[in-house]
């Protein structure tokens, strides 16, 4: 892994287009749980699910990038903010994984596909593992709820910190 002092080009691409693909799945992901009705929810799954495609390749490939190029150095004025920069970096990015993993197996331990917009279809042949649809699906659920929700609201109140104090440094990068 490379020591890195400061975001590249392709990682504030990998970022942004990251984080709207996660922003959309999550307003899908929210809005199909409270759809009227069972037209209305499968209508957003399919949305839901063809997007989830591409925010698969996203998170790998920035995942894997990440990993390759190393994380800058934290910012921060105590030792403090700088753990919790260094924590918050690794876990988002850790959870965001462990989202696009277990939206697919969601589906693959049921013997269902990605529909990716009715243009193809991926999928890998896992229903003889349906005893782990149970627990994938609880936790596809449980971090889209609850931990990217509260994960992107630290992210972003750090970086609201950083544009406020006048420390563009990294948030200018972003």
């Amino acid at each position: 892994m490379n020591q890195v002092r400061r975001y590249t080009g392709i990682s504030t691409i990998n970022h942004w287009v990251s984080a709207l693909l996660v922003i959309a799945m999550l307003v899908l992901g929210l809005a199909a749980g409270g759809a009227p009705t069972e037209e209305v929810e499968d209508y957003i799954m399919g949305l839901h699910i063809g997007l989830g495609f591409f925010a698969l390749l996203f998170v790998l490939w920035r995942t894997g990038y990440r990993l390759y190029e190393g994380f800058p150095p934290t910012l921060g004025e105590s030792e403090w903010q700088r753990q919790l920069a260094w924590w918050m970096h690794r876990i988002l990015l850790g959870v965001l994984f462990l989202q696009v993993l277990t939206g697919p197996l969601y589906l693959f331990t049921e013997g269902e596909g990605m529909d990716v917009f009715g243009w193809f279809t991926f999928y890998l042949p896992l229903s003889a593992l349906s005893i782990l649809h149970e627990p994938v699906e609880w936790l596809h659920k449980f971090g889209g709820n609850y931990l990217i929700p509260a994960l992107i609201l630290v992210h972003f109140a750090g970086a609201v910190r950083h544009f406020m104090n006048g420390d563009r440094a990294s948030p200018a990068d972003m």
